[in-house]
């Protein structure tokens, strides 16, 4: 029997990191309490019509969920993608959080219900909506 030490984990390749984060961030229980919402639509213009200055549009989602709906459209920027979306309904103020592995952020959402998010990484993404007095409103994860 040899005696060795222990040097601690083996690494592990940045793709399989990628993928537990990814697989954590969709167990994460902040939202225990949140309504699921899925994709009422999901389409995929066509690239002729569908190309702009700001970045050629992938796809374009619809979620709906009593009283509010979530539009989306998500561009490619090379390497990188957007999303721009509009925000109706029946609140008065809405928080929009953005759930991706290890991270969250709230961008702003401006008073005609739109917001964009810029320089995403290709991933899944998650969506949450917090009104004032209603259940927070959660999308299904999706991915840009």
């Amino acid at each position: 029997m040899r005696n060795h030490s222990d040097t601690g984990p083996p690494s592990r390749p940045p793709w399989e990191e990628d993928g537990r984060a990814a697989a954590l961030a969709a167990f994460d229980r902040r939202d225990d309490a949140a309504q699921l919402v899925r994709p009422r639509a999901d389409t995929v213009p066509v690239t002729e019509t569908a190309r702009a200055e700001e970045g050629t549009v992938t796809a374009a989602l619809r979620f709906e969920h009593e009283g509010v709906a979530l539009d989306l459209q998500i561009r490619s920027h090379g390497r990188f993608r957007s999303v721009s979306g509009l925000v109706t309904g029946d609140f008065e103020h809405v928080v929009l959080r953005v759930r991706r592995p290890g991270s969250t952020d709230s961008p702003t959402v401006g008073e005609d219900g739109r917001f964009s998010l810029d320089g995403l990484p290709r991933g899944p993404v998650s969506l949450s909506l917090l009104r004032t007095g209603r259940p927070p409103v959660v999308t299904e994860w999706f991915t840009v």
